[in-house]
């Protein structure tokens, strides 16, 4: 399996170091259980598992780490699809349970990318079916919470 970390993800840790400030008096207890950090809620310091970050009206963003998958492609040729997904939900808990989950969702993620074709990705109505498939994967993994969006902030395919 190919690493998914990009080290363009370091910028990201010191936007997580702003929100662990308030993600760790929320989670403290989230935190014990994963058996990571005790000291200081430093569950979120890990940029490997994605950034959480308190949006407005309640809503809170989990920034998943870059993913980078080879696709199936028509002609053979290697085909690479980079994505940059943040999930938004209106649960913080949620949030921090699913950033512990995060090597779980990978290999959903892994599973379920590999097998999609570029053409299948074209359009709005690719982006849509996209958004639509990661955000059932994840809302399994996430029961009996809710996700209740997937934004896609990047998505390359090369």
């Amino acid at each position: 399996m190919q690493p998914k970390a990009d080290p363009a993800e370091e910028g990201e840790a010191a936007h997580g170091d702003e929100a662990k400030g308030g993600a760790a008096k929320k989670g403290e207890k989230k935190g014990d259980k994963k058996g990571g950090d005790h000291g200081g809620g430093g569950e979120e310091a890990d940029p490997t598992l994605g950034v959480i970050k308190e949006g407005p009206d309640g809503v809170t963003f989990y920034t998943l780490p870059d993913m980078v998958v080879n696709v199936q492609s028509t002609n053979g040729r290697p085909t690479l699809l980079k994505l940059k997904l943040t999930l938004e939900m209106h649960d913080h808990d949620l949030a921090t349970s699913l950033q512990s989950e995060f090597p779980r969702m990978q290999d959903m993620f892994q599973g379920f990318l590999r097998e999609v074709r570029p053409e299948e990705l074209q359009g709005s109505a690719g982006t849509h079916q996209l958004k639509t498939e990661i955000l059932r994967r994840v809302n399994m993994v996430a029961a009996p919470g809710k996700v209740d969006a997937v934004l896609i902030e990047e998505m390359l395919v090369q």
